[in-house]
């Protein structure tokens, strides 16, 4: 058949056919080539378009730099798509704005100034220096051209450019600055009253229908985010020594390999009985210390028991108790008296009296390891703990290699790769994203892989996660629980409790609200505190970060106006515990510029003229961004 379709495929038609073939195959190669067709617009401002490309690659950068920050610190859902997404364009959006103004307004920046900036960049440099290849390299890494990076950092700097000249045009008076001192220095004389809501608790009304009525109106309160219940398999090289056959002849053969380890330090144990001489004691108190010691000294070499002899009358508290037992101790612990007679004596011999600033000592060896001539026998315990971590290290590499492969090639099984390598299958409670697990779960990277659409959505064994030097992880989820909200039935108490509260604070602040109406026709705050048996506060001035009484009390203190012909100002605000607060203004004082040294004075011109420049850069830039054109794609930018 198609040997007869090529003879009949002849003449002006054929042809005609293969280009109208052709033409969108053509263009189809040129738009990949070019990167054109295939890229929608996210957005348009003033015509030109953000590329769903350009939104990717900064979404990934800016994601890439918060975990340079914030390392494992960042929370998960700061990391999501849906949250970085929108605020990365929202940034583009004004870059460009902004980048269309400096334009507007003949801003520019010149070659040098780009390539002063690029090369203070610590990414580029080597040894301190700029180098050109970690330049390109870079660049290229990025996808861009050198000329295209080139282009974008002068687009940057331009805009900052623009932002600084708007920031710096801002400047303070000192007409200002008096009255920012008047303001921030501002202390205010308060008074407030505390309506209890546990006063009403005994008067609420509660029924079943009530309860459930009051959780179905508030089920918000009750949701639990999607869980997850994880079975996951922990490979660490500290673990795997214990795999490690440790042969008599390996542990020799390591020992004679590896002596320099272990025959450089010598260790002893000792004990000691201290009989102190308080600071400062005269030749009396000493000599009077120095006899008691020597009479607990004759009574060793009498045959008494140096433990119960410690324990009896040693002063030093930290080792009494253990019959003066000092553990092992290397050189260099102790002060030197005390460590010469120690390291001179042999195993199991007693000194005589040594004196140090804490007064008068007996020291006992009981042990000696170590040293340069310590042999295998000595320090065959630490010569296989060392060798067991050694051999746990080199194992390491090679199961987690292992560990990989056979976790992806069966993916809906941990049982395979942990029987291969000897590991066990562990598991873990419900899990959240926001979840601190201890462990080697507690890594934000696995509660990443946990809920990605691999793990979570195909069921499959996450890759290898590595979660610290020489540890990493396998899970997969076993269990899914949606978000969706408590069942009432489990929450009966919590729910009681939280209808209670809210309705005896909504009645405390209905009291509140009668009294603070009363307290505005004339009646006395010390009167209507007095009447209903109410705690009243006298707190006096406070300064706007005062921390000795609530911060509602604070806040709402400030928000009040001035007195009015020197009457008091009253307001009522709710505490967090539910109580309600009945809060008096009785004097308002400003703070004094006279006050501010002269030291002090340029910093804080600066620090208000940083804040006023601040503000006007957002002014100007909405503006900005109000007269543009801009359009916005949500659909394509989720």
């Amino acid at each position: 058949m198609l040997q007869a379709i090529r003879e009949k495929a002849q003449g002006w038609i054929a042809w005609a056919i293969v280009i109208m073939i052709t033409i969108p195959f053509a263009l189809w190669g040129i738009q990949e080539y070019l990167g054109v067709g295939s890229d929608p617009d996210v957005a348009t401002v003033n015509g030109d378009p953000i590329t769903g490309r350009t939104l990717d690659q900064k979404t990934r950068d800016y994601r890439e730099n918060l975990r340079a920050t914030l390392g494992n610190q960042v929370p998960a859902e700061m990391l999501d798509d849906t949250v970085l997404k929108p605020r990365v364009l929202d940034a583009l959006i004004e870059e460009k704005v902004l980048g269309d103004t400096a334009i507007d307004w003949n801003l520019r920046s010149a070659d040098a100034q780009v390539r002063g900036f690029i090369a203070s960049l610590p990414a580029f440099q080597r040894d301190g220096r700029f180098d050109q290849a970690a330049y390109e390299s870079a660049v290229r890494n990025r996808g861009m051209s050198a000329a295209g990076f080139e282009q974008s950092v002068r687009q940057d700097l331009v805009a900052r450019q623009l932002r600084a000249g708007i920031a710096d045009s801002a400047f303070v008076t000192e007409t200002a600055l008096v009255a920012r001192v008047g303001l921030m220095d501002q202390k205010r004389e308060v008074n407030y009253a505390v309506v209890p809501a546990a006063a009403y608790r005994d008067q609420i009304a509660v029924t079943d229908q009530l309860l459930q009525d009051y959780y179905g109106s508030h089920t918000d309160r009750y949701q639990l985010p999607d869980r997850v219940k994880l079975n996951y398999l922990v490979l660490n090289a500290a673990d795997l020594g214990g795999f490690v056959d440790a042969s008599e002849a390996s542990l020799r053969q390591y020992f004679d390999d590896h002596r320099a380890e272990f025959v450089g330090r010598e260790e002893r144990a000792m004990r000691h009985i201290l009989v102190s001489v308080p600071a400062g004691a005269d030749d009396k108190q000493v000599e009077a210390a120095r006899n008691k010691a020597q009479g607990l000294l004759d009574r060793l070499h009498a045959g008494e028991s140096f433990a119960a002899l410690a324990k009896a009358s040693s002063d030093d508290p930290g080792s009494a108790s253990n019959g003066g037992d000092l553990g092992w101790v290397e050189r260099g612990t102790m002060v030197p008296p005390f460590e010469e007679a120690a390291f001179a004596l042999g195993k199991g011999a007693t000194s005589g009296i040594v004196q140090t600033d804490f007064g008068f000592h007996i020291v006992q060896v009981t042990d000696i390891r170590g040293g340069s001539d310590a042999t295998f026998e000595d320090m065959r315990t630490e010569v296989d703990k060392a060798y067991r971590r050694f051999e746990g290290e080199n194992l390491y590499f090679e199961y987690a290699e292992r560990l990989a492969q056979s976790a992806y090639e069966n993916s809906d099984s941990l049982v395979p790769a942990a029987e291969a390598l000897g590991l066990t299958v562990q598991s873990s409670d419900w899990l959240a994203r926001d979840s601190q697990p201890d462990g080697a779960l507690g890594n934000p990277k696995v509660l990443n892989a946990a809920f990605s659409d691999d793990v979570l959505g195909e069921r499959h064994n996450s890759e290898l996660i590595e979660v610290g030097p020489q540890q990493s992880v396998v899970v997969r989820v076993v269990d899914y629980a949606p978000a969706g909200a408590r069942p009432f039935a489990e929450i009966v108490a919590e729910v009681r409790e939280d209808f209670i509260r809210e309705k005896a604070a909504g009645a405390a602040s209905a009291t509140g609200a009668r009294a603070l109406e009363e307290l505005n026709a004339g009646k006395s705050l010390e009167e209507i505190a007095a009447s209903n048996a109410w705690r009243l506060e006298h707190p006096g001035k406070l300064a706007r970060n005062a921390e000795k009484v609530p911060a509602e009390v604070v806040a709402k203190a400030f928000e009040l106006p001035p007195l009015d012909a020197g009457k008091p100002r009253y307001a009522g605000v709710e505490s967090p515990d539910g109580d309600f607060l009945l809060v008096e203004l009785t004097a308002v004082q400003n703070g004094s510029f006279d006050d501010v040294s002269v030291a002090e004075r340029p910093l804080l011109a600066e620090q208000a003229g940083g804040q006023l420049g601040a503000a006007e850069v957002r002014y100007v830039t909405q503006s900005l961004r109000d007269a543009a054109s801009i359009e916005v794609s949500p659909q394509k930018v989720e």
